[in-house]
């Protein structure tokens, strides 16, 4: 079974979450591709897909929604896992939800993660450096791995079933 981890991240916190997506897989024994969502060039070669995104303002990076909305028929008929990462990702009771729920409903995927993400001020641009420090949300790395292993292991789980069909 040949799987792709496509990822849209912007200072690489997320690309280091799909690095550890796609490592786990992998020690499965499955055949994992892992690529930054703008570098993927068709998604026919794989049984299944993971994708996921920095998260800004409630929307995911521009490369990654792009490869889902220009796939979502091919998308559909494959196995797909959905993950979003930012300082804003959990979502509360009442909470209106971002475009990433809709991405899932989309493509039918299995589910959707949210998991935290990581600001690091000192490589932000000077735009992006005021509008942090208008809002002012918590600096640094909040990203929880072993969170990340556990749903890892859910998709492992499923894509054994699916392989042993």
């Amino acid at each position: 079974m040949k799987i792709l981890v496509a990822v849209g991240s912007k200072y690489g916190a997320t690309r280091e979450i799909a690095q550890a997506i796609a490592e786990q897989i992998a020690e499965r024994g499955f055949d994992v591709d892992v690529a930054d969502a703008c570098d993927v060039q068709g998604l026919h070669f794989y049984d299944a897909v993971i994708l996921g995104s920095a998260v800004y303002g409630g929307l995911w990076r521009r490369d990654a929604s792009s490869l889902l909305r220009q796939n979502v028929e091919e998308l559909k008929d494959k196995d797909v896992w959905l993950f979003s990462v930012g300082m804003e990702t959990v979502v509360k009771p009442g909470q209106p939800l971002d475009e990433s729920d809709g991405f899932a409903g989309l493509v039918g995927a299995h589910e959707h993660a949210r998991f935290p993400g990581a600001l690091d001020y000192d490589r932000l641009n000077v735009g992006e450096k005021a509008l942090i420090t208008a809002l002012n949300p918590p600096r640094g790395d909040f990203r929880d791995f072993e969170g990340v292993r556990d749903w890892t292991s859910t998709i492992v789980q499923k894509l054994e079933e699916l392989a042993f069909a």
